[in-house]
């Protein structure tokens, strides 16, 4: 068999399995209030991009360009239009090649999407690595329906709410404030670590196991250094976030906005003279005049939900776009692009 048509043909049979997944999702996410989502689901992405990866860059069926190979057997497939990562062994693990870093940031976000179909029991383990000494803290999904988290002698197993079957499409997310860690599958918080174990020493890299013989696959990977409290943001002035996150393509509010938009609904609270004027921005992908377009409309969405769902005045917002033509970063890498897709929020 053509090594190269191989992901092609894993795609005809687990793409049933994913539309499916991808309405329920679309059902639970996208024509959801913002504002219900639990207020447990705190996280908030880094604003400092050090790696993204969507594999877009990277050849069907070969080894992606920037990450380094531990363990077993992987490549680019390709499902409904998406490139992931697929572990084509029983166990595999891989890394990413980040900066060069002696340890993590201070404050940092990693997040990706991950895919899996049953028999996946233990698929994924997310592990902080420290240089030469073992793991710092490792999670692990699924142990029953369950995520397990391990740290020294801590331990922990949190079921995710609302899933008869742990297989299909999930997002999972880290967020580190310091020696604290917390954990979240598909907006729900599944581990709050005050202090995590320091005996392997500080970690500076990350390991991704993929265990299981039905080829589970990771995609949308984003690993950023961490930004300051939005409050503290608007006291100076201005806040730029990339926590407002939108259906593809279109000026749709997803659930997933819900913490940065509880932080901007709060401050104006407290100060109920502040008017802000929201702008939205765009990478260069695609033509400038629709760029333009969406950010507009953007914009326009965010003062809604933060009218409609929270509370706030109407005429306390005032909204533009500027789609891809004020650039904070050059849009010839995906870290760049990513962080040019942004919202911005400016007291008037």
């Amino acid at each position: 068999m053509n090594r190269n048509r191989w992901p092609r043909l894993f795609v005809i049979g687990a793409y049933a399995f994913a539309l499916l997944t991808s309405v329920v999702a679309a059902a639970a996410g996208a024509g959801g209030q913002v504002s219900a989502v639990s207020t447990k689901f705190d996280y908030v992405p880094g604003d400092k991009v050090l790696f993204t990866d969507d594999f877009k860059l990277d050849e069907l069926g070969e080894f992606p360009a920037h990450w380094s190979l531990v363990l077993g057997t992987f490549e680019v497939a390709e499902m409904d239009g998406e490139h992931w990562l697929r572990c084509t062994a029983p166990d595999g693990t891989i890394r990413m090649k980040l900066p060069a870093m002696a340890k993590l940031p201070e404050f940092w976000t990693l997040e990706f999407d991950f895919y899996a179909t049953e028999p996946m029991a233990s698929a994924l383990t997310v592990k902080a690595v420290a240089a030469g000494k073992g793991s710092a803290w490792e999670a692990v999904y699924p142990q029953g329906s369950d995520m397990a988290f391990r740290t020294g002698d801590i331990s922990s197993t949190t079921p995710l709410e609302g899933v008869t079957t742990p297989a299909g499409r999930h997002h999972v997310m880290f967020m580190a404030r310091g020696p604290a860690l917390k954990a979240y599958m598909d907006r729900q918080r599944m581990v709050n670590v005050p202090d995590i174990s320091a005996a392997a020493g500080l970690p500076d890299q990350f390991e991704f196991r993929l265990w299981a013989s039905t080829g589970p696959m990771i995609s949308n990977v984003r690993f950023a250094e961490g930004s300051r409290p939005a409050k503290d943001m608007l006291d100076s002035g201005k806040f730029v976030t990339y926590g407002i996150r939108f259906q593809t393509g279109s000026d749709v509010v997803l659930p997933e906005s819900a913490p940065v938009l509880r932080q901007i609904a709060a401050y104006m609270a407290e100060h109920p003279d502040v008017k802000l004027k929201i702008t939205g921005y765009t990478d260069n992908v695609g033509a400038a005049a629709g760029n333009l377009d969406l950010s507009k409309r953007r914009a326009a969405s965010v003062a809604k939900v933060l009218s409609g769902q929270f509370g706030m005045a109407a005429d306390r917002f005032t909204t533009e776009g500027k789609g891809d033509t004020l650039p904070v970063a050059s849009n010839a890498t995906p870290e760049g692009r990513a962080m040019n897709r942004r919202v911005e929020f400016e007291k008037l």
